[in-house]
């Protein structure tokens, strides 16, 4: 049986509660006067304030901020935070209800935040509010300044999204010399023409070279790898452990890894028709110790066979997405010879030749410490092949299986649990196209002690399962398509 829903522990309780009374207390002093800037309300809070200073231990106050959602504030947000804010606080991140705050109360409030080391302000932050964030948080080691983000009709009645984060900005943070993490907009399309502030890519450019420390950037739908391999002026050696690079190309990589010579985390899409094998053995050729490799549009052959010899004893991620029908069972094999330290493995293939032979000498101890199988998506039988991979793993936790064919799976999925291969299963994801019944889910629900999250394609019956979840207390949540 998946395990049941556990009582909350006696600190979250202890949090919930003292949010509570603050919240309460706030609240009779913002209904007692008109305005919250009155020198008498900020006095009464500054009161308050003063008392859960001296009765609360500092790092308390971290985690109350961090809690709020817990225990929503009905009044005007800026009371409560007014209230919770310390000054030797290491962490903040903004609620929902933050975005509506004023730009004016952050730049006033962020003066109080000089220890913080985490700060997280997505889709409130403006170039004046970077320009107060780099002149008071010196230790700063984690940043999201993602923008925020208006909403303005144009001539011709359509909605147009105004951001307030520019390469200013950008040039504001650059003396935060102990960012690690950093997560921003996309940089602009030059050729696009738009309303307001936008960061560009000599920006992005510019803020690398400047911050020595930064492992990792996180910008959403952005080609991080192009953008460096681009650059105009020469960057590096930068301290990057993470890079996404979608059109890339053997002289791209070869820059990129002299660029990056400390990467752990590699994506690499291959778009074009032309030296795929290039580009994977300027990878093996290279001094990288990758942790993780994902690989999309490219084939199984010797040189993706080279790289995984090289790299593959620190490979714990590994991912392939392969377009050629290349991928048979000895080169899944190979891959568990080469990569012995594999905990999540992604493969993607349509490949007619993936099949097991009658007579095949199984090999012995690979995949033993997979944690995490995606397997998909067509053309080869997806029970044996599945059955491959569990009968060298007893680790397994997360199995997803994506398949672009209706498939009757029920019995398929009861071999399994007669075998006892998902008795650690905590994550399970079946593709829509793969057919279950109730009952068959219902008895999933009841031979895996771990299960705590389930999506299945269920139909009519979402209804008949929740009742049994709920029923039963379950701690196990519905995931969606």
């Amino acid at each position: 049986m998946s395990p049941r829903k556990q009582p909350t522990n006696l600190f979250k309780l202890c949090i919930k509660s003292s949010l509570s009374l603050i919240n309460d207390s706030c609240y009779r002093i913002e209904k007692s006067y008109t305005e919250i800037e009155y020198t008498d309300c900020k006095n009464r809070v500054y009161v308050l304030k003063g008392f859960l200073m001296s009765t609360l231990p500092a790092r308390l106050f971290d985690i109350l901020c961090l809690e709020r959602g817990c225990c929503p504030y009905r009044g005007d947000p800026r009371v409560q935070l007014n209230v919770l804010i310390h000054p030797k606080m290491s962490i903040f991140r903004k609620c929902n209800i933050d975005n509506g705050i004023s730009q004016h109360y952050w730049i006033s409030t962020i003066p109080w935040f000089t220890r913080l080391v985490v700060l997280d302000l997505k889709f409130i932050c403006t170039d004046e509010i970077l320009e107060v964030i780099a002149t008071h948080c010196p230790l700063l080691e984690e940043l999201n300044i993602v923008s925020r983000v208006d909403v303005c009709k144009s001539p011709i009645n359509a909605s147009v999204l105004i951001r307030n984060v520019s390469d200013v900005g950008l040039c504001c943070i650059s003396i935060l010399k102990q960012l690690r993490i950093l997560s921003m907009d996309p940089p602009r399309n030059e050729k696009s023409s738009r309303i307001g502030r936008c960061v560009t890519q000599a920006g992005i450019i510019m803020l690398l070279s400047e911050l020595p420390y930064l492992e990792e950037l996180n910008i959403e739908s952005c080609d991080i790898g192009s953008t460096i391999i681009g650059a105009d002026i020469n960057i590096g050696p930068l301290s990057l452990r993470k890079i996404n690079c979608h059109f890339a190309s053997a002289n791209g990589i070869r820059k990129l890894i002299k660029i990056c010579p400390h990467l752990k985390e590699l994506s690499v899409t291959h778009l074009s028709a032309n030296d795929k094998d290039s580009i994977l053995e300027e990878i093996g050729a290279s001094d990288l110790r990758l942790t993780k490799l994902n690989t999309s549009f490219f084939s199984y052959t010797q040189s993706l066979q080279r790289l995984l010899e090289v790299q593959g004893a620190y490979l714990t991620h590994f991912s392939l997405w392969e377009i050629d029908q290349s991928v048979n069972i000895d080169s899944i094999i190979t891959i568990g010879l080469r990569c012995p330290n594999l905990t999540c493995l992604c493969l993607m293939t349509q490949s007619n030749n993936l099949f097991i032979p009658r007579f095949l000498r199984r090999p012995e101890k690979i995949f033993t410490e997979l944690r995490s199988l995606t397997l998909g998506n067509e053309n080869f039988n997806l029970e044996k092949i599945l059955l491959f991979f569990l009968d060298h793993t007893e680790k397994l936790q997360k199995l997803v299986l994506k398949y672009q064919t209706k498939l009757v799976f029920g019995e398929i999925l009861l071999c399994l649990l007669q075998k006892s291969y998902l008795k650690n299963i905590n994550n399970l994801w079946l593709d829509c196209t793969l057919e279950v019944s109730k009952d068959i889910i219902i008895q999933i629900i009841r031979s895996c002690d771990t299960l705590t999250m389930l999506t299945v394609d269920l139909s009519e019956d979402t209804c008949d399962i929740l009742d049994y979840i709920n029923s039963n207390n379950l701690d196990l949540k519905l995931g969606g398509y």
